[in-house]
C-alpha cells in the first residue's frame, strides 16, 4: 500500500509541475511557437508575394492585420486595412493577373515575442518578362506578427532594400 501512495504522490507532483510550466508559458505570452505557427507565418510571405505578383488585392491584404502598418523602402508608410486596400486599388488600377515579376522569399528567421512573433526574411524581386529573368531588387523584410481570430497576420512590416555599393 505504501508503494501505491508514493506512486500516486509522484504522479500528482509530475502533473502539477507540467501544469505550472504550462501556465507560466501562457502567462508570459512568449511561449514557444509550434510547427503550425511557423507554417502559418511563412504562408503570410506567400500571400503577400503572390497577391502582389498576380495583382490579387484581396490575397495581398489577407496577409495583414486590420491595424497593420507597412513601411516602404523609401520610408513612406501605409497604416490600416482601408489604406492598404486603397493603395492596392491605386497600384493595380483595375488590372488583374500576372504582372511579370516574382517575389522569391527565404531564409526565414521567426521567433516568439510577448505580443506574438517577429520575423526577418530575405527577398529577391525578379522580372520574368526578360530571358533570362533579371533581378530587379533585393532586400529583406522586418516583420511583427500577431495572432488574430483569423490566424496569424502581419502587424508591422518594414521593407528594406539592398543598395549598391559605391
Amino acid at each position: 500500500m505504501s508503494k501505491i501512495r508514493v506512486l500516486v504522490a509522484v504522479a500528482v507532483v509530475i502533473v502539477a509541475g507540467f501544469g505550472w510550466v504550462s501556465a507560466q508559458s501562457r502567462a508570459t505570452g512568449s511561449g514557444m511557437l509550434t510547427g503550425q505557427d511557423y507554417g502559418e507565418i511563412e504562408a503570410l510571405y506567400a500571400r503577400y508575394s503572390q497577391g502582389s505578383d498576380f495583382r490579387d488585392a484581396e490575397l495581398f491584404v489577407s496577409a495583414f492585420a486590420e491595424d497593420a502598418t507597412m513601411v516602404r523602402a523609401d520610408g513612406s508608410s501605409i497604416q490600416g486595412m482601408p489604406a492598404l486596400r486603397a493603395e492596392r486599388a491605386q497600384r493595380y488600377q483595375g488590372q488583374t493577373g500576372d504582372v511579370g515579376r516574382r517575389h522569391r522569399t527565404g531564409s526565414y528567421l521567426i521567433t516568439a515575442t510577448p505580443d506574438g512573433a517577429k520575423g526577418r526574411a530575405y527577398y529577391v524581386l525578379l522580372d520574368v518578362t526578360t530571358r533570362p529573368a533579371t533581378t530587379t531588387f533585393t532586400g529583406y523584410y522586418d516583420d511583427e506578427f500577431v495572432r488574430t481570430s483569423d490566424g496569424w497576420r502581419i502587424k508591422h512590416r518594414t521593407i528594406n532594400r539592398d543598395t549598391p555599393a559605391d
